[in-house]
């Protein structure tokens, strides 16, 4: 089914956000903003305006426009100047609330786009819903249904899905549609004590549940904040995004709520957490009265919820930094490290300034005493600590790098304090990814967690050649050097590095890493040709690599070099007979009709306005993001699985406010001739291109050109998620905002995967496969040779759509995939 959309001029929504809610931004409404009010009684266009722009920044994907007052009767011609000026200004699409129906009307036929209309029911005599249903049915406008019938307003969960199932079943006489209904189960404020509404939280979750079983393709709703009305402000902020995280959870699709006043759920207390649990699911008599005194005792709030760990001020300023580091708490940390200075030297002559930072006097070198030792004694065993838990699973990655930017930010205030000459890096380190490798997550992880124990770390970036890192050693006499890959083509190039520094006697120790190589490559090109005495380490993560690094620098290195080499000595690799593709039989594939594309020949191009981006994130392999992109893994990954989800939603708020993705897609259709295990494909707009795949030695001898005949179909395809990204990233590491970078640069990749998937599923539909339209993309087993890509480049031409290629067949920008399509039903996953 066609997920429902609503639009402006500029741009359309899906109804079904994933992950949910759709934020419908609540202020511009003279209801409920006493600010509202104001800017309609002066005629402020430009202030509702800013309004509206305001909550799209803040996350909201539509606006609520109510302009009613009863001091002033003109609320249609308002109305009208107000929604065109949104329309002009604004992108998000609008939601029309108003009590007069002639007011809808004239409002929905001045938007150039879908809105929704806000709200019908079937209060009274139901002459509301008999005049706004025609609109609804006219134009193919979504509605916001209130559960209100002839009997007032639905309480309980049954009177809820009874009235939505009489709002559908009246609506069906007009003709309209399940899809075009937006159920508001209806809400009421927990804040009175009354036995009626005690149970309202309850209700309404339940009712949600009953709603979306009974009709799914339908959509629910709540005004959130009705359900703390008569809070202090902060209750209120609590009570409303704990309610609407178990709202989603039951099945809320949107949500009418000022997006700014919402906290994620994992970010909130656990005691202020309980205490709007208690509420809501009213599990004991004192619930109300609890969570009143608990926000009344704890004062106005600064707008975000209270941190679950805090610095014990009564402590040493060198345990307080320590303390910092390891629970991420980045405030304040500066201010520490130049008091633990001072407490280690027995000064007390500390410099504030009108802003509370405080100083010392550099200028006596005495200072770089008490800085190195609060480097050595509380810095590096925080930061060790902290990949102690990381190694222990007490810890994601994302809290690693949240750490790292805190010590970054000691490490910064200290380095003021430090006599440069004498030199206080604890080692040197020549990093890089290997040439023809775009991808550097994995090396600029390494790089700030080195960094941030006390190595210098001389970064070469990416796509680094030979000849570069031999300078970068010649020039700067490292302790070792890094080098990572992360495909099975361009780990040849680590061969490459140890084949040179055993030919020209080089001392220097190589660390390698990266999700290409393993323990047995690593020991096979150390070994062969004779043993590199300097040592050829295999790193997992970078805790491994910072612990062999922190070895090679101390009395140990030669015992660790010593005990290496034997074990490599005494290591042997499992011998694998080779055989000659060509000698293998031929898979028996049973030939099938060929598909007839509309279009065959040409790319077609697609860009951000012609992809469906709400199918896209629904496409998202969440378990790939959570535990392989973002790190969710171990005991800390277990615990934080509801927060990944919150951030999930935050990060798309965030891509979309920000237009951080520009994706585009190339795909097309293609005549093809099957020659044994070559492909030839026929390009009408150039050389025609020959693949070549191998074949399996496995009993069904497969190759990916058995499922295509003499004269045949193919078809390829490539996305990408654009430039900005890589560039956006790469300023973020540069600012040392770790974890920024890391969450997007994850989040990327599963997305461009998810375009990749949403790309495929249409060119199963253009060919009417029922079964088969498999992708295969380069790298993986059965189409190894990345360097085809060039030859898929000359039939698609990427490059007019931003994907670029390097000499070995990498694409650029990294968060891009490209595949071929097999049509054949019987075609499946096969390793040689």
């Amino acid at each position: 089914m066609t997920v429902p959309r609503v639009s402006s001029a500029l741009k359309a929504v899906d109804l079904k956000q994933v992950p949910p809610p759709l934020i419908i931004g609540e202020r511009i409404n003279t209801q409920g903003s006493r600010k509202a009010k104001k800017l309609v009684l002066d005629d402020d266009y430009d202030g509702l305006v800013d309004l509206g722009r305001m909550q799209v920044e803040d996350g909201a994907h539509c606006l609520d426009v109510c302009v009613a007052t009863t001091e002033r009767a003109d609320e249609r011609e308002f109305m009208l100047n107000l929604v065109k000026r949104l329309s002009l200004e604004i992108d998000a699409p609008l939601v029309i609330d108003s009590t007069d129906p002639e007011v809808i009307e004239a409002a929905v036929t001045q938007i150039p786009g879908r809105p929704i209309i806000n709200s019908i029911n079937l209060e009274g005599d139901g002459s509301r819903f008999e005049k706004l249903a025609p609109i609804m049915a006219k134009y193919g406008l979504p509605a916001i249904a209130l559960c209100i019938g002839p009997d007032g307003m639905a309480k309980t969960p049954q009177q809820k899905i009874d009235t939505a199932e009489l709002l559908y079943e009246t609506g069906k006489k007009y003709g309209l549609k399940i899809e075009q209904f937006i159920f508001d189960v209806l809400t009421f404020t927990l804040a009175t004590g009354e036995d009626e509404f005690i149970d309202a939280g309850k209700n309404t979750l339940e009712g949600i549940r009953l709603v979306k079983e009974k009709f799914p393709n339908a959509f629910t709703t709540l005004g959130l904040s009705n359900i703390s009305f008569g809070l202090a402000p902060y209750a209120r902020k609590i009570l409303n995004s704990v309610f609407l995280y178990h709202a989603v959870k039951t099945g809320l699709d949107t949500a009418i709520v000022n997006a700014k006043e919402i906290i994620p759920y994992g970010e909130i207390d656990e005691k202020e957490k309980k205490l709007a649990e208690d509420l809501i699911f009213n599990t004991h008599p004192n619930a109300l009265a609890d969570l009143i005194t608990y926000f009344e005792n704890a004062g106005p709030q600064s707008g975000t919820a209270s941190k679950k760990v805090d610095v014990d001020p009564s402590w040493p300023a060198g345990k307080r930094a320590n303390f910092r580091i390891v629970n991420r708490l980045k405030d304040g940390i500066q201010n520490d490290v130049v008091s633990a200075i001072a407490e280690k030297l027995g000064q007390n002559e500390i410099i504030k300034d009108t802003a509370g930072t405080l100083s010392l006097d550099a200028s006596k070198d005495v200072t770089h005493d008490g800085a190195i030792k609060t480097l050595n004694e509380d810095l590096l065993p925080a930061m060790k600590e902290v990949g102690d838990k990381f190694g222990a699973g007490e810890l994601i990655l994302p809290f690693v790098l949240k750490s790292a930017e805190c010590m970054k930010a000691a490490v910064g205030e200290l380095e003021k304090y430090l006599v440069k000459e004498e030199g206080t890096s604890k080692g040197v380190l020549v990093l890089g990814t290997v040439y023809g490798d775009v991808h550097d997550i994995g090396k600029n992880l390494v790089k700030t967690i080195f960094q941030n124990n006390g190595y210098t770390v001389h970064d070469l970036g990416k796509q680094v050649p030979l000849q570069k890192f031999l300078e970068k050693i010649d020039e700067t006499n490292p302790d070792a050097i890094g080098l990572s890959a992360l495909l099975v083509s361009t780990s040849k190039q680590m061969k490459f590095f140890v084949e040179h520094a055993r030919k020209n006697n080089m001392t220097i120790p190589i660390l390698c890493g990266g999700a290409a190589i393993n323990s047995n490559y690593i020991n096979r090109i150390a070994k062969e040709d004779g043993i590199y005495e300097s040592g050829v380490f295999y790193c997992n993560t970078m805790f491994e690599g910072l612990k062999t690094m922190d070895i090679l620098i101390s009395d140990d290195k030669p015992k660790l070099l010593a005990e290496w080499k034997e074990k490599l000595e005494n290591w042997k690799e499992k011998s694998t007979a080779t055989v000659d593709p060509d000698t293998l039989p031929k898979s028996k594939i049973t030939p099938v009709t060929i598909p007839t594309p509309k279009i065959i020949g040409e790319p077609i191009r697609l860009k951000l306005d012609q992809i469906n981006m709400g199918e896209v994130w629904a496409l998202i392999d969440k378990k790939s993001l959570f535990k392989l992109s973002w790190g969710l893994r171990g005991k800390a990954g277990s615990e934080s699985e509801d927060e990944h989800e919150q951030l999930l939603t935050e990060w798309k708020m965030r891509i979309l406010r920000d237009k951080l993705f520009e994706p585009e897609v190339v795909y097309g259709y293609f005549k093809c001739h099957n020659k044994n295990r070559k492909l030839l494909v026929e390009n009408p707009h150039g050389d025609d291109v020959e693949l070549e795949f191998p074949r399996s030695t496995k009993p069904d001898h497969l190759c990916l050109t058995d499922y295509f005949g003499d004269d045949d179909v193919v078809a390829f395809q490539s996305v990408t998620v654009g430039n900005k990204v890589a560039e956006i990233i790469e300023q973020w590491n540069k600012e040392d905002k770790y974890t920024d970078a890391y969450y997007l640069h994850g989040l990327a990749v599963e997305v461009a995967e998810a375009l990749a998937e949403w790309v495929n599923r249409r060119i199963k539909s253009e060919l009417n496969l029922e079964k088969g339209g498999l992708r295969y993309s380069w790298g993986f087993p059965s189409c190894p040779d990345v360097t085809q890509h060039h030859l898929v480049w000359k039939l698609l031409q990427p490059e007019k759509s931003g994907m670029t290629l390097t000499e070995s067949g990498q694409i650029i920008p990294e968060q891009s995939t490209a595949a071929i399509v097999v049509h054949h039903p019987d075609a499946k996953y096969f390793v040689l």
